[in-house]
């Protein structure tokens, strides 16, 4: 099922925040007292709602149009924050108040302290499997935090999930206690914005991120593919492009055989963070050119045309950006060529050699690099039996090249071609 997560805007979409809540704290949860005096009309609604800066995510399953999951980002005001309304932060503003006091901001940061929280994170109950949703829906909250200029995140969190808060660097500011109104035990928390946000997104000053990546990530629209699903057929009228922050897309063209008169699909890529496919749309009204199917889990960022134009228009220097990607386009379109008639270790190698240009350093061992996929990605990727990849791969770590195991490849080295690289 198809999962997308945007910015409620419509007095529609914030309805459904509203009555969401209510369906999984109050009918699902049995949460919230009735004396707490936020239901209306079955809805969960406060004065934080009401609020500047005030910002309701929510996701939908496209298959049904039904709203799955929400959660509330507010930055603070002349009221405090949501959190506040259960735990006393003052300690913790006055301490963060005098050390931000201490030092010079470097370039662009906030000179004074910037609280944000986020609150009445809902899901309904036959998504709270989904690993993927809850962290998209924390990844995209964390971008818009970023997006608001926050320097802390301040939050009151159920016990029973604070272990993952503190994976994500929310440190406890006390001990849980029990809060009658929620009918929970909630535990006061708190994290520098900068910790959270390398949770969700890695190294934010990353050199290596793709100029896609690291202007849009924090962009508030995903949409989340199951495996087999179909992100746009050949010839549908194309609107927006998409970046892929997790997963794999197959990139295919069906072609009729004139003999048989039936028609074959043709696979003509499968791509991985951090490309970017059906970028042509943003410049043009031309129907799509291929299909692209999700072939595992995939999350993808979306970028609508006048996102773009306005990034462009606001950052004209951003376009040498746009005309390098053509350019290497062109270069990848001359060494897809290549690589369809080449061998099969020579197609691993290819595949290799991309995972290389795109994975991240390692945290700890920065020589190194590391890409979360694993033998049977690559088999898709360079169309070859995935015992040929193995065979190959474990050739490379005899030599020192490389580690790998299910999910994931350490690189030690980059991975050298054998076949001559297209010119230019």
């Amino acid at each position: 099922m198809a999962v997308r997560l945007k910015v409620a805007r419509t007095a529609r979409e914030l309805d459904d925040v509203f009555q969401l809540r209510y369906d999984v704290y109050v009918r699902e949860r049995g949460k919230f007292a009735p004396a707490d005096g936020n239901e209306v009309g079955e809805r969960i609604i406060d004065q934080f709602d009401a609020i500047p800066d005030t910002v309701n995510l929510v996701a939908y399953d496209e298959d049904n149009d039904q709203a799955i999951a929400c959660l509330r980002i507010n930055k603070d005001s002349e009221i405090g924050l949501p959190s506040e309304h259960y735990f006393d932060f003052s300690e913790a503003r006055e301490r963060l108040g005098a050390a931000r006091r201490g030092q010079t901001p470097k370039a662009g940061e906030e000179s004074a302290v910037v609280l944000v929280s986020g609150s009445m994170l809902a899901i309904r109950r036959e998504w709270r499997n989904r690993r993927n949703v809850i962290y998209a829906m924390l990844k995209t909250c964390f971008g818009i935090m970023h997006n608001l200029g926050a320097t802390h995140v301040i939050a009151s969190i159920s016990a029973e999930t604070a272990s993952l808060y503190s994976r994500m660097g929310f440190a406890m500011l006390s001990d849980a206690k029990w809060i009658e109104s929620v009918g929970d035990d909630l535990t006061p928390m708190l994290a520098p914005i900068e910790k959270p946000l390398k949770w969700a997104f890695g190294d934010v000053r990353d050199d290596n991120i793709p100029f896609w990546l690291m202007n849009f990530k924090f962009e508030f629209e995903r949409l989340l593919l199951s495996a087999g699903e179909i992100l746009f057929q050949e010839n549908d009228k194309g609107e927006d492009a998409y970046a892929i922050d997790d997963g794999w897309i197959a990139i295919s063209r069906h072609t009729l055989d004139r003999e048989s008169g039936k028609s074959h699909e043709i696979v003509l890529a499968n791509l991985h963070r951090p490309a970017l496919l059906g970028e042509l749309a943003l410049f043009d009204d031309e129907p799509r050119a291929a299909t692209a199917t999700a072939i595992t889990n995939t999350e993808l960022i979306v970028i609508g045309r006048e996102q773009l134009y306005g990034l462009l228009y606001d950052n004209p220097d951003k376009m040498k950006d746009i005309i390098r990607h053509f350019t290497h386009r062109v270069r990848e379109t001359d060494d897809m060529v290549i690589q369809a008639h080449a061998p099969h270790a020579v197609r691993v190698d290819f595949s290799l050699i991309k995972l290389w240009r795109t994975a991240p350093p390692d945290r700890r061992h920065p020589e190194t690099r590391v890409a979360r996929v694993g033998p049977a990605q690559i088999a898709l990727s360079a169309q070859v039996p995935e015992e040929e990849v193995i065979r190959i791969l474990e050739r490379y770590h005899e030599e020192g090249m490389l580690d790998f195991g299910k999910n994931r490849i350490r690189f030690y080295r980059a991975p050298v071609a054998d076949w001559p690289e297209s010119e230019g």
